[in-house]
């Protein structure tokens, strides 16, 4: 699967319905969606940032989500460039984890970070051009501390 392709399923999945159950301040350089069903974000050049859930299954921990997720983008080609785990200002622990991979004659970022919640997943995920994450990454990840799941 080519790099475009991949980030162009993030692209389709920030415009469906997917649940208004998350959220976070957004950043500065962010607009949140005012139409979308759930956690949708992006920059005016382009950074955009979706959740969505998953089923815990088989029901695993933080620690093997976040293991599987590294092993499955490193077979795909997606380069590892850091980790972060920490807890949201609710208790909540989660952990980020960004991929680089070449999309054409530039690189992309596939931030990727996981919360478990009993039987759920859920994913933040963030992509965008290497030189347009730069910008914004810190900010972002720091939002991160804010992340709800509402029910």
């Amino acid at each position: 699967m080519r790099a475009s392709e991949v980030f162009l399923g993030l692209a389709v999945a920030l415009l469906c319905g997917c649940g208004a159950t998350h959220h976070i301040d957004p950043p500065g350089a962010f607009r949140v969606y005012a139409e979308a069903d759930g956690l949708r974000m992006i920059t005016a050049d382009g950074v955009r940032v979706a959740a969505r859930e998953v089923e815990n299954e088989p029901v695993a921990d933080l620690g093997f989500w976040v293991d599987a997720m590294k092993r499955h983008l490193d077979k795909r080609g997606y380069a590892l460039v850091g980790e972060d785990c920490f807890s949201t200002e609710s208790g909540q622990k989660g952990c980020t984890v960004d991929f680089v991979l070449p999309n054409g004659a530039e690189d992309w970022v596939m931030s990727e970070t996981v919360f478990v919640y009993g039987d759920a997943v859920v994913l933040v995920e963030a992509a965008g051009p290497f030189d347009r994450w730069q910008g914004v990454a810190s900010a972002y990840k720091k939002a991160l501390r804010s992340f709800e799941r509402r029910e």
